[in-house]
């Protein structure tokens, strides 16, 4: 199976920087690019990182690791990683591997900034 890059658009939103993946994830999906485009962020001292899911989307167990190395590089330098238009299947997928509470989840931007003085 040929790998793709993994097309994102990235834009502020208060203390945030979201990471739109307009991809609708699924089995197929690779996500490893993800993890440098975080990483990249991170450099640049941008710690409060959101990814915003297309419709639909649903996380299998490659990207789910992808997606906890990601938190864990976010939570060594103090920042937070949270997770808008989350379905169901997402939630459920966080919870089977018990990051349900580590891995904040929002339904609308709006609630993102209250994150940070959460932490």
């Amino acid at each position: 199976m040929e790998s793709t890059n993994m097309v994102t658009e990235t834009y502020a939103k208060d203390r945030f920087l979201v990471i739109k993946i307009p991809e609708v994830l699924n089995l197929t999906s690779n996500i490893d690019d993800l993890e440098t485009v975080v990483n990249d962020l991170l450099e640049k001292n941008q710690v409060h990182i959101a990814l915003h899911f297309a419709d639909g989307s649903y996380l299998c167990s490659s990207s789910g690791a992808v997606l906890v190395r990601c938190w864990e590089n976010i939570k060594e330098r103090n920042g937070t990683l949270a997770l808008l238009n989350v379905n169901q299947d997402i939630k459920d997928f966080l919870a089977i591997i018990d990051f349900d509470s580590l891995i904040k989840t929002c339904n609308s931007e709006n609630e993102l900034e209250s994150l940070v003085t959460e932490s």
